[in-house]
């Protein structure tokens, strides 16, 4: 009779690449979400409410020229600043020794670009 081999079983919890210590699990409990991440978000709610409010206007145009649809695109564009100069330190990057970039999950980071009115309409005449 011939031996065989165990075959490999695929269990509930996958194998990981990283392990958390204690100290650094309550950290993570204690402070929340990183500053990136809760930034990021508030990126995405502005922009997705800014393209909703031009969406719902009656006339698009005079809608984005609105101060207070200026004074909002001021904050995004300030948070989008703030993401920009920050996220690589926060998120601790890795640089490629070869070209000196940003890496981020395995491409080269791109940050993120300023938003204009225009770019705001564009979103709310096409529906995303």
């Amino acid at each position: 009779m011939a031996k065989t081999e165990p075959q490999l079983i695929d269990t509930v919890a996958p194998p990981r690449n990283f392990t958390l210590s204690v100290e650094e699990r309550l950290r993570a409990y204690a402070q929340g979400a990183p500053g990136y991440i809760r930034r990021r978000r508030r990126i995405e709610d502005l922009e997705a409410r800014l393209v909703q409010k031009l969406a719902a206007a009656p006339a698009r145009g005079d809608a984005a020229s609105a101060p207070e649809i200026a004074a909002e695109l001021a904050l995004l564009n300030d948070l989008i600043d703030r993401h920009n100069r920050y996220y690589p330190i926060e998120a601790n990057l890795p640089i490629d020794v070869r070209t000196g970039r940003l890496i981020e999950r395995g491409a080269p980071w791109r940050p993120l670009p300023p938003l204009t009115a225009a770019d705001l309409l564009a979103r709310a005449a096409s529906g995303r």
